[in-house]
């Protein structure tokens, strides 16, 4: 069964009430074994139940599904974001005087240099990028690894 192609409402109804409750509790900030025993679940059997829970794929879907609704009830959407980080991004470049004291007139005055923020407008550009997809990590892996059989003959011998 595919639940990412479901509504939240959907998969709200695929859970029991304890269900939903841990993932509710796991929201709020409650490690996992803490939400599986504020949702009902026993104090024994808690960090296994708990264990279990975040792994089924009804829960991940339903914890998405959830997260995305309270974001869009706050009015986050890709788009609000990345209009924001825009805004950010703008304060960051503008360019601002850099002041030095002067002992003569005795107050703040600009030393003709002018300076912008430059790390967080690098850091605005890197969310910026993510958020459009033009970032992706890469993993090079190179070697070769053998049958199973090679693995094991060249394992050192147990006693």
């Amino acid at each position: 069964m595919n639940y990412d192609d479901m509504t939240f409402e959907e998969l709200e109804k695929k859970l029991n009430h304890r269900q939903r409750k841990f993932v509710h509790h796991l929201l709020d900030g409650l490690s996992q074994t803490e939400a599986a025993i504020a949702a009902g679940y026993s104090v024994k059997s808690a960090a296994s139940q708990a264990s279990e829970l975040v792994r089924k794929p009804v829960i991940i879907a339903y914890r998405k599904a959830y997260a995305q609704a309270v974001y869009e009830r706050m009015g986050l959407t890709p788009e609000t974001i990345a209009l924001k980080l825009l805004d950010i991004l703008d304060r960051c470049m503008q360019a601002t005087p850099v002041l030095k004291w002067d002992p003569k007139l005795r107050e703040w005055a600009e030393s003709g240099v002018w300076q912008f923020d430059a790390r967080n407008a690098t850091r605005v550009l890197e969310l910026l990028g993510k958020n459009a997809g033009m970032f992706t990590e890469r993993v090079s892996v190179s070697g070769t690894i053998g049958s199973l059989e090679e693995l094991l003959s060249q394992a050192p011998s147990v006693k």
